[in-house]
């Protein structure tokens, strides 16, 4: 029992923990659940007997579980939908790793908090302000009660090469490079996070078995406007077409913390591999979106 297993390998961060854990030499399972990719295996984390018989099957040591239904926005107007995918079905994935003794890795957010008064550190009480901030909080909570080895990682704003094509900054490449207008919010502020680096930090820590919360973000907090505006300049486009505006002008169905990120002194007391800022993040991944490579040399260990 020394394999890996990512529910949601056809998402950005998912993708990323496949090749991550490729790298590191490990024998890797992917699922999707309603994107099919190849070589990946179907699983509806909602259906617990599924669950449970492909992870009985594949009897991983370590289950990474960063599906979820992640559309702020959808979830706050379908909350059903969002609680039988981001709620049960990560009971139905605790269960399952339990009976295995696989650890689990789930993957949360910096919306379990209200965004008053961030950067955020791992202890800090939460205070979700939306319907999916409420569900990953109670998420967390059942990874915490139940799982008997569990990391729970805490990230936010991630970015980098997508199979869908629907990040954040896919979005403001395809419009920019229509001409059209960006409005990015200026009071809006993250901690931006290269998705590449945060699946090489998750599977290190993942392998030294480390427990509990971690903060796993960029080391640079951003508003979404700054944010846009490098990402223009790392593609060569026109940052001129992005607008300042602020949040409540967007009109978005869900409630955001708008003074948020994190905070990550614990991470970084724990690895060697360096947490990559957002200027050099967003220039890796230009390079790799033009066929080149990304020259972060993102190497290390833990220490």
């Amino acid at each position: 029992m020394s394999g890996q297993v990512v529910i949601g390998a056809s998402g950005q961060v998912g993708e990323h923990l496949v090749q991550a854990a490729s790298a590191a030499g490990l024998d890797v399972l992917g699922t999707y659940s309603s994107h099919p990719v190849p070589g990946l295996r179907q699983l509806d984390i909602r259906n617990r007997a599924e669950t449970r018989s492909l992870l009985l099957a594949s009897r991983p040591s370590v289950v990474y579980l960063p599906a979820a239904r992640a559309n702020v926005d959808y979830c706050e107007l379908h909350p059903e939908e969002g609680y039988a995918v981001n709620v049960l079905g990560v009971r139905h994935v605790v269960q399952a790793a339990n009976e295995i003794g696989a650890k689990l890795v789930f993957f949360s957010s910096d919306y379990i908090f209200d965004g008053r008064a961030g950067p955020y550190r791992e202890g800090d009480p939460p205070n979700p302000i939306c319907e999916y901030g409420r569900q990953k909080l109670m998420a967390e909570h059942c990874v915490a009660l139940h799982a008997r080895n569990y990391l729970v990682v805490r990230t936010t704003v991630v970015y980098g090469r997508e199979r869908q094509r629907k990040n954040f900054i896919y979005r403001l490449l395809e419009t920019l490079r229509d001409g059209q207008v960006l409005r990015a919010p200026v009071d809006q502020v993250g901690s931006p996070t290269y998705a590449p680096n945060l699946a090489q930090t998750v599977v290190a820590l993942a392998l030294a078995d480390a427990v509990g919360v971690f903060h796993v973000a960029g080391p640079e907090r951003a508003s979404r406007y700054e944010f846009a505006c490098e990402a223009a300049r790392a593609f060569g486009l026109d940052q001129d077409l992005i607008r300042p505006v602020a949040t409540r002008e967007l009109g978005q169905a869900a409630a955001r913390p708008l003074d948020a990120g994190m905070l990550v002194e614990k991470a970084t007391r724990e690895l060697t591999i360096p947490l990559v800022a957002y200027p050099d993040g967003l220039r890796a991944m230009a390079a790799e979106e033009s066929g080149g490579h990304s020259n972060l040399g993102l190497t290390g260990k833990l220490g």
